[in-house]
């Protein structure tokens, strides 16, 4: 029991070591209820808005590779029959699969050419599902618009002249407490005005999303000097959330808010009204509504990371583990033991020798053996070659050999160079007969 323990205990640390050093380690993540792909049915999910278009017969299309594969048939090729400009491509962040440094140019040559980005950015709201999200979002945001956003700082509030004790304070400070709790605990509504006209705001008199946590105030600023075109404002502090640029030949669509597109919030106020103006405004006759589900995690190439955060990955290799542990520790018979030597029975050994030679040697070349054999000893004795030869004559001379011995000696020799069948065990006697006699 206890060396079945002992192997045990190697076996596991065997697998640790194996572990430690070839095994890449996941990196804990929360796995949100919903993601905003486009064929996610959850609050956060795009699916009522990929089903909408196409009720509408407006084509649209997964994106599940990466920004460097939008020249590719998979998006306005032939073989689709899409067009390479006119298509308004849909974004939101944070990203969860970071854009590589050589997406970022693929990117924007492909607006520049004449099509539409959309980047719904989680920055005056919090959806659930980025707490999952290691963000760099603002990083990426500069890269992909070509402006920076700021965190605006709240002024510092200004010192009351009234006493300290007087009754009035407290209350307002409680009630400014369970004001702060409760929007901690409960969705937030942002209610959105449009900004002067334009043709993306029309019959859009109000918009509205819902953030599920807190969230930052930004500022932002255009990085080349160009100044964006503000199309919409939150009612509550004015603070602009809907910004438009031109790029070459295309334009950039940049909404401070991630969820207003959302299963949850798409017929919330005008949402609907305004996503339909985008589409209508920026996509060609060919073009389609591309959803990024790529940097989203829905992919359709090797990911390591969703791969080894896969939970069937880990099933599987625990069922391997116990398996190995099983095989290791089950039908493995082990000594209990040290047992004490015992030594070789000779016998056995000269009969399996003679076993093996009986069936390696065919019987009449082992005669032929067994002669010169005897015959090589005499000569030696003699201090004769020992070429195998017979010597009769001497044999003759000797009075310890009969007259019986004699015959049978020079019968068996002839019937063995003469090709006829012998008992090589007759002949082995007659011959430690013979030498037995003559030593």
């Amino acid at each position: 029991m206890k060396q079945r323990a002992v192997t045990a205990l190697l076996a596991l640390a065997a697998l640790g070591l194996f572990y430690a050093l070839l095994f890449p380690k996941p990196i804990p993540m929360l796995q949100p209820d919903s993601l905003p792909w486009s064929t996610d049915s959850g609050q956060d999910g795009q699916l009522a808005l990929w089903r909408w278009l196409q009720a509408e017969q407006v084509p649209v299309l997964s994106l599940r590779q990466r920004y460097d594969r939008l020249d590719s048939n998979a998006i306005g090729g032939a073989a689709t029959g899409g067009a390479a400009t006119g298509n308004l491509l849909i974004t939101v962040m944070p990203h969860r699969l970071a854009v590589r440094a050589d997406e970022w140019p693929a990117l924007a040559q492909w607006v520049r050419r004449g099509n539409t980005l959309l980047v719904m950015a989680a920055l005056d709201d919090t959806p659930r599902w980025t707490l999952a999200v290691e963000s760099t979002m603002v990083a990426e945001l500069q890269r992909a618009t070509h402006m920076t956003f700021l965190v605006k700082t709240e002024s510092a509030a200004k010192p009351s002249t009234k006493p300290s004790a007087e009754p009035s304070a407290e209350p307002s400070q409680t009630q400014q407490a369970r004001d702060q709790i409760s929007a901690l605990l409960g969705p937030t509504p942002i209610p959105i005005i449009p900004r002067g006209k334009h043709p993306l705001l029309a019959q859009v008199r109000h918009l509205e999303a819902i953030s599920d946590l807190p969230a930052s105030r930004w500022r932002a600023q255009a990085i080349d000097g160009a100044v964006p075109l503000t199309l919409a404002q939150r009612l509550d502090n004015f603070d602009p959330v809907l910004w438009l640029m031109r790029e070459g030949e295309g334009q950039l669509i940049v909404c401070a808010l991630a969820t207003p597109f959302t299963n949850r919030q798409i017929a919330l106020s005008n949402n609907a009204q305004l996503l339909s103006n985008i589409i209508s405004w920026s996509r060609g006759p060919q073009g389609r509504v591309i959803f990024d589900d790529a940097h989203q995690g829905l992919v359709d190439f090797y990911d390591p990371q969703a791969f080894f955060h896969d939970p069937r990955l880990h099933r599987t290799l625990w069922w391997i583990v116990l398996l190995w542990l099983a095989f290791v520790l089950g039908p493995l018979r082990l000594r209990s033991g040290y047992s004490a030597w015992r030594p070789v029975d000779e016998t056995a050994l000269i009969d399996a020798s003679g076993r093996f030679y009986s069936a390696a040697v065919a019987p009449r070349a082992a005669a032929r053996r067994l002669f010169e054999n005897f015959f090589n000893v005499l000569r030696a004795r003699l201090g004769l070659p020992t070429s195998g030869e017979p010597l009769w004559d001497w044999l003759d001379a000797q009075a310890v050999i009969s007259s019986r011995e004699r015959s049978q000696l020079h019968a068996q020799y002839a019937r063995v160079y003469s090709g006829e069948r012998i008992e090589l065990m007759h002949l082995h006697n007659l011959l430690s007969k013979l030498q037995g006699k003559l030593a």
